[in-house]
């Protein structure tokens, strides 16, 4: 049966220093980032690694008592550690000491679900010499579906720590936490003798992943994902060439009237705001200036960074809840086929689609596009689409050039989005074809198992992808806002006297 608490090794005598810096690694779709959001909630914050462009995300976990907080790293999800892939390196400078990221520790998040595919990544992150926790995560998952977890002897067999935590609820966690608290006064962990050496092949990784898991499980096999009749029935509609279309159309849809509807009640409400804090500054202040760089510079810069912020927030909201049921996976591979044709990748639908809504947030989202020169592609054809604000100008033309012929208006309307999108495609061909050559990266993803989504970890991305956007777009908005004040106001030239 699946142990509750924490596995730890027999305690000798202290030779460890205490965990001051951990990383976290993981497979894509082991709730890796759902467990950093449950370790370290509100004290993230998302950080670029020296030298990239990928994003990773950095937080203090506290520790009960009156322990100092551990900095914990959010390091990408892979699969192997020693591929050539951007998240591979990133993730072995990580792991082998980069100056500015110093690392001691490393909980490697395993789907109890799929164990032999995750133990591979396991030896790999053994093979460092950084001491390693194991936090087998779903467990709940696992116990549902008839598969019972020897934590014990899976503990012995690795010769670390184990420990079966559910990320998205928060069972375990206190029991991993004592696992790192303990570290300090265990002996320096122990290369077992059965583990394959440091060069062996993804292959003989996987056997010996298939010899533990053969030692450590019983009841349904640890190395098969656990899909149901249910699982494998509505997988034949979401991923079905025709139905999977259809029902893409409908979530995305859903999601991009949401967008709308929910978010223009704050934005109009920060308009208002702005508006009359205009006002009053321009009722306050002397004549000058002062008031003109405050009124008409200041003011309306604020006013143009933060109108957007509800959008921002909702659509990272949405978008870390259908990934989080595990359906944007699904919606990647139905649209890779469609965008591959163009040179785009599948997981640019989601950037693509919010860039009718606005193409800041769309550029924002494009972190979720693993390859560098597909995530460029995206961000160069995005604010092709037609975002939200080019509809009062649609609306004027349709209306003056089809004054009274309500059809024609309507269908010169649409005519105005699929423009939009087809100079995004065919651009994103051209660039294909001249400065971003090179194939499409091929879209291999694993198909995760459905989950419920967790509201707080949405929250907590929702506010720090807010944050970013306040930090980093907010901070250059406000200043072409001011320079374009300065440009208007100066030089004065007074008007010449009359004769």
């Amino acid at each position: 049966m699946a142990s509750t608490g924490a596995v730890l090794l027999p305690v000798e005598p202290a030779t460890s220093a205490p965990v001051k810096r951990l990383a976290l690694l993981g497979n894509p779709n082991t709730g890796k980032t759902t467990l950093f959001n449950a370790l370290c909630g509100t004290r993230a914050k998302t950080s670029n690694f020296p030298g990239t462009t990928t994003a990773m995300r950095s937080g203090r976990m506290p520790m009960p008592g009156d322990q100092p907080e551990i900095n914990v790293l959010d390091l990408p999800g892979l699969y192997d550690l020693h591929s050539s892939s951007p998240e591979s390196v990133l993730v072995r400078r990580a792991l082998e000491g980069d100056s500015k990221i110093p690392l001691d520790t490393v909980i490697v998040v395993v789907d109890a679900c799929n164990l032999t595919r995750n133990l591979v990544l396991v030896a790999q992150a053994l093979a460092t010499g950084l001491r390693t926790v194991v936090a087998l995560n779903m467990i709940d998952l696992a116990r549902r579906g008839g598969l019972h977890i020897a934590t014990t002897g899976l503990s012995q067999s690795l010769g670390v720590p184990v420990v079966p935590i559910v990320a998205r609820t928060g069972e375990g966690l206190d029991d991993l936490r004592a696992a790192l608290s303990r570290l300090a006064r265990q002996p320096a962990q122990v290369r077992p003798e059965a583990m394959p050496p440091d060069s062996a092949s993804t292959e003989a990784l996987t056997d010996w992943a298939d010899a533990i898991v053969a030692r450590v499980t019983h009841g349904r096999m640890g190395n098969v994902p656990l899909h149901d009749t249910m699982t494998e029935r509505v997988d034949r509609v979401l991923t079905h060439p025709v139905m999977g279309l259809i029902a893409f159309c409908v979530v995305m849809g859903g999601l991009f009237w949401i967008l709308f509807a929910l978010a223009q009640v704050p934005m109009d409400l920060i308009e208002a705001v702005f508006t009359q804090i205009g006002l009053l500054s321009a009722r306050w202040l002397p004549p000058g200036p002062v008031r003109d760089l405050v009124g008409n510079g200041l003011v309306g810069g604020l006013a143009g960074t933060i109108v957007f912020l509800p959008q921002i927030c909702l659509l990272f909201f949405l978008i870390t809840l259908l990934e989080d049921t595990g359906y944007l996976a699904r919606a990647a591979f139905v649209m890779d086929k469609q965008l591959s044709r163009f040179g785009l990748p599948g997981h640019a639908f989601v950037p693509l689609l919010t860039a009718h809504a606005c193409a800041l947030p769309a550029i924002m989202s494009t972190r979720l596009i693993p390859d560098r020169r597909d995530r460029l592609a995206t961000i160069l054809v995005a604010p092709f689409m037609s975002c939200s604000a080019r509809l009062p100008v649609y609306v004027l033309l349709t209306t003056l050039l089809f004054a009274r012929r309500p059809a024609a208006a309507g269908l010169a309307f649409a005519g105005c989005y699929l423009l939009g999108a087809c100079a995004g495609l065919f651009t994103a061909k051209l660039f294909g074809r001249t400065i971003l050559k090179g194939k499409v990266r091929p879209l291999v993803l694993e198909l995760p198992t459905y989950k419920t989504p967790s509201i707080r970890n949405a929250l907590v991305t929702a506010q720090e992808q807010g944050l970013a956007f306040l930090k980093t777009a907010g901070t250059i908005i406000i200043a072409i806002c001011v320079i374009m004040w300065w440009l208007s106001a100066y030089p004065k030239v007074e008007p010449p006297a009359r004769a």
